[in-house]
């Protein structure tokens, strides 16, 4: 034990609560130190008492008495005492330093006896590889969704953040994911720390299927306004309808606020031109403009026109779209492109397509695809406008209307129940358009004739939803038919189902659309029939006309149907049998879908999901996803005190105990949840929560073991032949700090962020190669709390000395670690400015400045790298023993 010199900070062991202890005195047998920060004054033997010496080195930080803070540049030894050298040059004793000790380094910890049991060491380790394989695979953000993974989808959401800022529209068609693409882009941006407050403006209509759309799929707990007192200050991601967009006495305290990242869905129905009404400064096309990240959402950009959809565009980049004339000019010349493109993914060569090719300075390598990516590269609104559609998107089925006169209400009940007792296993979505009606048919299919029936509306909460659907959705003893309201045509996809009844028809083919795109979606596997039982002399016989036999939208997509029916239905209603007014009617629609279908831009197709990297993008998320988190919340179940039992095959049930090492489990509903780490499982049990490596659940432990000390120093034992008893081996982990400002763009590079070290009493290695922490896990055993503290007060002076060892080693690793990161980084920068430079030659949307930014960007990366620390998070002391010892 070092002598005690009056002045001297000691930190008691086990009591750490003191504070800073300083040395009043001593005699033959005690120490005597006095504790400011709790007025106490303490006596211990001088024979093994349990005391550590606080000691500050070089790069750390300390705070002085007066609250001030400084970084030590060396330390120098005045007559026992340590006296620092600041880094603005001035000299402070130790007597100096603040009361309270805000220390808790790893080895501080394990000094002064505050360990934790063994496992909490494997567990941090385990946690940190998960989640470092995924920002090493640059796939971060793109696992967390409970959805298929389809390549388009994946494909336009990892293209739109790959951008510094993402601003971007989304208009895929009807079907094949919008939200879910969003939904991925808001995801990743918030898994790379590059976003933290999120607006998302919808449709009145559309609230509950995006709230459930979050809550459901991607786990993202939102405000959700329901009045004037709402408070746009709290909580990470806010959920409004549009009107509150052009809102006089709302949008001032939205504005108010600081948005990373505004999502427009239905953008279409907001006209920039409605933004004049209020102040420049609180109008939403204001808030576009300054928030760094914004989604618009449409499935029919120019449905009013090119130059509504030209102002859409501006609102996003108003550098690059600074002309309508421009665009106009730039168009043309991408719609002539377009019959090249086609030529190429249809793999259909000729010499004329060559000299084509040669003309635009496409060299030809008889390699279609390569050639294909070249001719893509030429497209300026396909870094900007995404645009996925159904001839490009496998996987849809046909539709089969099938229409039951019924004479009278009591009839088409009838006809419903003899048709679903002949039909038993055959599961049915029915949609009405109240939820009056849909409890009454419900309660009526079930109490009077025995069939297995639930209802859907928006009078139930949340849960009793997922019950509903759940109850749908189950093979045996599920229900055969789920009754919707409205609300069933929103938010809600069965699949699995292939029998839709519209027991009426909504108002509007949207409206139509949306309930046949329940079931009309990727992932339906058979025909969908559509049953329409109606009375012949009521409303619906009307609307079953003009639906079915003019606008021919219930069979098939019609993209021209809302514009048609916007612009005649009032005229027709009036006039259903005036057949001249048909022919007209019909001969419109024609026209309308030749204009969407010669204005149609294969380029930006091609462009939304190229090959085959969506194809390869999938299956390196499908294959990461093989190292499932069930191995790590099985580790945190057993150190936290929580219930994690099985229920069915890759079921399980996580539910909280009485005696919890923390208040509640992050990303879990208080009362527990069955959970699953099987994406195929979740996508057909929507009452079980799929975890995956990004769920809450994940990142909650994560932020547990970064926010606390927990794990960062115990103590084991190894029972061997091969080690002296009694020597000690340290085992270290350490972590590679990286700005987090900058850590999503240098982290994917780190094969690791974490690294190991294991090093012997007395030698020189690093054993943690020779002994892996697979190896090593099994072996190692758990210490009474009392035998633990008395090895520390035994092996205290021994530990400094191994704990220097590992240190020499860890950076060394280090070294290596950042020098290969570093060397990986600046490739891939180089590369993206090579990229942008070559782009800025050949599309007209990407110019020199573009180079600039880039070019700045990648220099301010490469500088970040030289504030990449070393950091200890976590030490074990292993006493080596021969077996049988314990």
């Amino acid at each position: 034990m070092s002598d005690f010199i009056q002045g001297q900070r000691w930190l008691a062991d086990g009591e750490p609560e003191l504070g800073l202890g300083m040395v009043q005195g001593t005699d033959a047998r005690t120490v005597t130190l006095y504790f400011p920060a709790v007025d106490d004054e303490r006596c211990y033997a001088l024979r093994q008492p349990p005391l550590t010496r606080i000691r500050f080195e070089r790069g750390e930080e300390f705070q002085r008495r007066d609250q001030r803070k400084a970084e030590v540049k060396a330390v120098h030894d005045l007559n026992g005492l340590h006296v620092y050298e600041t880094l603005d040059g001035e000299m402070v004793p130790e007597t100096e330093l603040a009361d309270t000790l805000d220390r808790n380094s790893p080895l501080t910890r394990l000094m002064t006896g505050q360990t934790d049991h063994p496992n909490w060491f494997n567990f941090r380790a385990a946690l940190n590889a998960g989640h470092q394989a995924i920002w090493s695979a640059h796939l971060n953000g793109l696992l967390g969704t409970r959805s298929a993974l389809l390549p388009h989808q994946l494909y336009v959401a990892k293209q739109a953040t790959e951008r510094t800022r993402v601003r971007a529209l989304l208009s895929d068609e009807v079907g094949l994911g919008k939200t879910i693409e969003a939904g991925l882009i808001i995801n990743r941006l918030l898994q790379q720390g590059r976003a933290s407050r999120v607006l998302i403006a919808v449709p009145d209509a559309l609230q509950a299927q995006w709230l459930v759309e979050l809550v459901r799929r991607f786990s993202l707990h939102c405000e959700f306004y329901q009045s004037e007192d709402h408070d746009f200050g709290m909580g990470q991601v806010h959920l409004i309808p549009h009107r509150l967009l052009n809102d006089i006495e709302e949008m001032p305290w939205i504005t108010a606020q600081e948005w990373d990242v505004l999502v427009v869905d239905e953008a279409h129905h907001l006209s920039l031109d409605d933004a004049e009404v209020l102040d420049d400064t609180e109008s939403w096309v204001a808030l576009a403009r300054k928030t760094p990240h914004l989604l618009l959402l449409t499935a029919t950009p120019e449905q009013l026109g090119q130059e509504a959809h030209f102002q859409r565009l501006q609102l996003l980049d108003a550098s690059r779209f600074t002309r309508f004339e421009d665009y106009q000019a730039d168009e043309s010349h991408f719609i002539e492109l377009s019959s090249v493109a086609t030529a190429l993914y249809n793999d259909d060569i000729d010499d004329a397509l060559l000299d084509r090719l040669a003309s635009l300075g496409i060299e030809w390598h008889n390699d279609s695809r390569r050639a294909l990516a070249d001719v893509l590269d030429r497209h300026g609104p396909g870094r900007v406008v995404y645009r996925n559609t159904r001839r490009g998107v496998s996987g849809f089925f046909p539709r089969e209307v099938h229409t039951h006169p019924a004479e009278s209400e009591a009839q088409r009940q009838q006809w419903l129940v003899d048709w679903l007792k002949a039909n038993r296993t055959e599961k049915v979505l029915l949609i009405t358009q109240t939820a009056e009606v849909a409890q009454e048919l419900s309660h009526h299919l079930w109490h009077d004739h025995g069939l297995e029936s639930t209802a859907f509306h928006e009078g139930l909460n949340l849960i009793e939803r997922d019950r509903a659907a759940a109850h749908f959705a189950k093979d045996e003893d599920g229900a055969q038919v789920l009754v919707c309201s409205e609300i069933g045509g929103e938010g809600r996809n069965f699949q699995f189902s292939h029998h839709l009844v519209l027991w009426d028809l909504p108002h509007h083919p949207d409206v139509l659309e949306q309930r046949i795109g329940r079931l009309d979606r990727i992932g339906q596997d058979q025909t969908i029939h559509i049953h329409l039982p109606f009375l012949p002399d009521g409303p619906d016989a009307v609307r079953l006309r003009w639906y079915h036999d003019v606008l021919g939208c219930i069979e098939t997509l019609q993209p021209a149907a809302g514009a048609i029916h916007e612009r005649f239905a009032d005229t027709w209603f009036a006039n259903p049998d005036d057949s001249a007014l048909t022919t007209e009617v019909r001969q419109s629609l024609d026209e309308l879908n030749r204009e969407l279908e010669s204005g149609r831009d294969v380029m930006l197709e091609l462009n939304s999901c190229r090959q085959p990297e969506a194809d390869e993008l999938a299956i390196q998320v499908a294959e990461l996803e093989q190292n499932t988190a069930e191995n790590v919340v099985e580790m945190a179940a057993n150190l936290l005190n929580l219930h994690f039992e099985t229920l069915d095959d890759g079921i399980f049930e996580l539910i909280p105990s009485d005696n919890m090492m923390i208040p509640v489990i992050p990303g879990i509903p208080e009362g527990g949840a069955v959970i699953t780490f099987d994406r195929q499982r979740a996508l057909v049990r929507e009452d079980v929560l799929f975890v995956s490596w990004e769920h809450p659940l994940i990142v909650g432990f994560m932020d547990i073991l970064s926010g606390t000390q927990l794990g960062q120093a115990s103590v084991a034992l190894l029972e061997t032949k091969q080690v002296p008893a009694g020597q000690v081996l340290l085992e270290v982990q350490w972590q590679i700090a990286i700005p987090p400002r900058l850590a999503h763009a240098l982290k994917p590079y780190l094969n690791h962020n974490l690294l190991r070290t294991l090093t012997l009493e007395g030698g020189t290695a690093d054993l943690s190669s020779a002994l892996t922490e697979a190896s090593l896990a099994p072996q190692i055993k758990t210490l009474p709390v009392k035998m633990v503290r008395k090895l520390i007060q035994s092996a205290k002076e021994r530990i400094p000395p191994i704990y220097d060892v590992g240190l020499g080693h860890a950076k060394a690793q280090f070294d290596v670690a950042v020098a290969d990161a570093r060397r990986e980084h600046e490739a891939a920068s180089d590369a993206k400015i090579e990229r942008t430079r070559y782009l800025a030659s050949v599309n007209p949307l990407v110019n020199e400045q573009d180079v600039v930014k880039a070019e700045m960007q990648a220099e301010m990366q490469r500088q970040a790298w030289d504030d990449v620390e070393l950091q200890p998070v976590g030490v074990r002391m292993i006493l080596c023993a021969p077996p049988g010892t314990v």
